[in-house]
C-alpha cells in the first residue's frame, strides 16, 4: 500500500471526536510532555533516571533536526492538501517532515525507560505508546509512513548506544574530585563545540538546535554538582512530591518565559536561556526541596 493510500484509508474513517483523540496521542508525544515527565521523573523518581532521558532525548532531538535539515522533505499536507486534516492537527508538525521527531523522540523515551527499568510493563505500555504516536503522526497527515518508521528506528538506536555509553561511564574509576571536574568540562566544551559546528553549516539549523544544546550543557553541569554536593533524595510522601511537582514547575515555567521577556532574541542567548532551566530543574530545585522536606 502506497503512502497516498494509506492517507485516504485513514483520513476516509476520520470523525471529529477520532481527530481530538489523536491529537490527544500526539501530544504524549510532544516538546511539553517530556518539559513535564522528564523533572517529576528526576524530582520524585531517580534523578539518574531522569538525567539520562534528558541527555539520550536531547542528543536524539539534535539529530532529528539535523536530518531533516539534510533531506528538507515537506510535509505530506503540503504535497496533498486535499486530504483535509484539521488545522489543529496539522500545527503538531511544521517544518521539515523526515524523520518524524514524535516518532524519534517517543522511542527514545521509551526505549531508555525499557532498558533501565527492565519491567514487562513498561516494555508493553512503551511499545504500545511508539505504536500509537506513530500512527497520530500519519493520521494527521504531518508525516509519511516512512518517516515515522525511520524516526523510531533511529531513536530506539539511540536510545540504546546511549544506555550502552552511560554504563561505561559509570563503571569508570577516577576519584569523585576528578569526575566532578571532568563531567563539568564535558557539559560545558561539547554543547559549545556543537553550536559552533552548526553556526558554520547552516544558520537556520543553529536557530533550531540551541535550546538543545542549552538543556544538556545546563542538564550536565547541574546534575554533576547536584550529586556531588546537594544529595537530595527524592523519596518522600505522595502530598510532598505533589508539592515538590508545582513548585518545580512553577520554577520552570517562570525562568522559561521570564529570561524570554528579558533575554535577546539570539542564537547564544537563547541556549543559555534553556541552560539556566536545566540547571534550575537538577539542581536549584533539589536544593530547594532539600531546604524545605529535609
Amino acid at each position: 500500500m502506497d503512502s497516498m493510500a494509506v492517507f485516504e484509508f485513514l483520513r476516509g474513517i476520520a470523525t471529529p471526536d477520532l481527530d481530538r483523540v489523536m491529537k490527544a496521542i500526539t501530544d504524549l508525544g510532544s516538546t511539553a510532555f517530556y518539559t513535564a515527565a522528564i523533572p517529576i521523573l528526576y524530582w520524585c523518581i531517580s534523578k539518574q533516571l531522569g538525567f539520562g532521558l534528558v541527555i539520550a532525548l536531547s542528543i536524539s532531538n539534535y539529530l532529528n533536526v539535523g536530518i531533516k535539515f539534510i533531506f528538507c522533505r515537506p510535509r505530506p499536507y503540503v504535497i496533498f492538501p486535499h486530504l483535509g486534516a484539521p488545522e489543529y492537527l496539522k500545527l503538531t508538525g511544521t517544518g521539515y517532515s523526515f524523520p518524524s521527531g514524535h516518532a524519534q523522540v517517543s522511542s527514545t523515551f521509551w526505549m531508555y525507560l525499557i532498558r533501565s527499568i527492565k519491567k514487562k510493563w513498561v516494555m508493553a505500555l512503551g511499545i504500545a505508546m511508539v505504536i500509537l504516536i506513530a500512527i497520530t503522526r500519519v493520521y494527521a497527515t504531518v508525516h509519511y509512513p516512512s518517516d515515522v518508521l525511520i524516526g523510531a528506528v533511529l531513536g530506539s538506536a539511540v536510545a540504546c548506544l546511549y544506555t550502552e555509553l552511560e554504563q561505561r561511564v559509570r563503571a569508570w574509576g577516577p576519584s569523585s574530585q576528578a569526575r566532578v571536574g571532568v563531567a563539568l568540562a564535558v557539559s560545558i566544551i561539547a554543547p559549545g563545540l556543537a553550536l559552533m559546528l552548526s553556526r558554520l553549516l547552516n544558520p537556520v539549523f543553529t536557530k533550531e538546535v540551541t535550546q538543545i544544546l542549552g538543556l544538556i550543557a545546563g542538564a550536565g553541569v547541574g546534575y554533576t554538582l547536584e550529586n556531588e554536593y546537594v544529595k537530595y533524595d527524592v523519596h518522600a510522601a505522595v502530598f510532598v512530591q505533589i508539592i515538590k511537582v508545582a513548585l518545580g514547575l512553577v520554577g520552570v515555567i517562570g525562568i522559561r518565559y521570564g529570561l524570554k521577556a528579558v533575554f535577546p532574541g539570539t542564537a547564544c542567548w537563547d541556549m543559555l536561556r534553556y541552560a539556566v532551566i536545566a540547571v534550575w530543574a537538577t539542581l536549584g530545585a533539589p536544593f530547594m526541596f532539600k531546604r524545605l522536606f529535609a
